[in-house]
């Protein structure tokens, strides 16, 4: 447990107060980003091994829920958008589950008091603002856990239960329809569907950092593709992403053009449960004095 440096804790409970809130937030692919609730901006070292950090003026600080046991710690912050808050990122979810170090400094004195650490939990955009809710590790713990039995392999694609190690494949939006639709220069040659049931994640452009997107066609001949839900923003030529080919979660099928564990060859770390009836069966209730087999 940290504690507060005397001359900061002299200096919090100097009166009148001159104190502030920094906040620190490290993105999922390790972007960081600083915020304060001072007028200015203010440098914070945290003593992770980060150094100095700008902490931007500017942001809006909700009060803060702090309690013990195992309730929820909880407070919102809001500031203005602009990179690399824009309606995009926050939207598509490239803050979505970011650490946040929110913390208590007086402006000229070293040091820092620790309020919150916690991760971001919802993200919205009202108007020209973001808004993101932070939660303390506590939430992690009160949530329902469970598995639901079904035919189809419970293990997202890829990860260590699936143990399947996708292979990206380097993009370029070549044109664009709408968030739907565009076409990529993939630098080779794939049959048609290849890529169905996979996923493409932008690395540049507003949508860079943004959740994967599942894909629901992929044209061979001409590289357009075609999403099952738009994109929170519109791509644009030359945004540069990553393409990986998918998985249906099922075993195996009759039509070679699906991917299945079979065409990983990895039957072995099949999850799901290919004799619960799905819901192509249906239970079928006797007429009185009659009875089916």
């Amino acid at each position: 447990m940290r504690t507060t440096p005397s001359p900061l804790k002299a200096a919090l409970t100097a009166s009148p107060r001159k104190t502030a809130e920094c906040l620190i937030l490290e993105a999922r692919d390790g972007t960081r980003a600083g915020f304060t609730t001072w007028d200015e901006t203010l440098k914070l070292d945290l003593g992770f091994g980060a150094g100095e950090e700008d902490c931007d003026r500017g942001m809006n600080l909700s009060a803060m829920t702090q309690v013990a046991g195992f309730d929820v710690s909880n407070f919102e912050f809001s500031g203005a958008l602009k990179d690399p808050f824009h309606r995009a990122a926050v939207l598509g979810g490239r803050w979505r589950r970011a650490k946040a170090w929110l913390v208590r400094v007086s402006p000229g004195v070293e040091g820092y008091q620790p309020l919150m650490y916690g991760r971001v939990s919802d993200c919205r955009v009202d108007d020209t603002r973001f808004i993101l809710e932070v939660r303390n590790p506590m939430a992690d713990l009160i949530q329902s856990q469970g598995s639901v039995l079904t035919p189809y392999c419970r293990a997202k694609f890829g990860d260590d239960r699936c143990k399947v190690e996708r292979v990206p494949v380097s993009a370029e939006v070549t044109a664009v329809v709408d968030a739907f639709r565009f076409t990529l220069d993939i630098g080779g040659t794939y049959a048609d569907d290849y890529f169905n049931l996979g996923t493409v994640g932008f690395q540049t452009g507003a949508l860079a950092g943004t959740d994967e997107a599942t894909v629901l066609d992929f044209d061979g001949t001409t590289g357009a593709v075609e999403l099952m839900e738009p994109l929170v923003a519109t791509p644009e030529i030359g945004d540069e992403l990553e393409i990986h080919r998918g998985c249906s979660k099922l075993r195996m099928s009759d039509d070679p053009s699906i991917p299945t564990c079979l065409t990983y060859e990895n039957v072995v770390n099949f999850r799901g449960f290919t004799e619960v009836p799905s819901n192509r069966f249906y239970h079928r209730v006797s007429a009185p004095g009659t009875s089916y087999a």
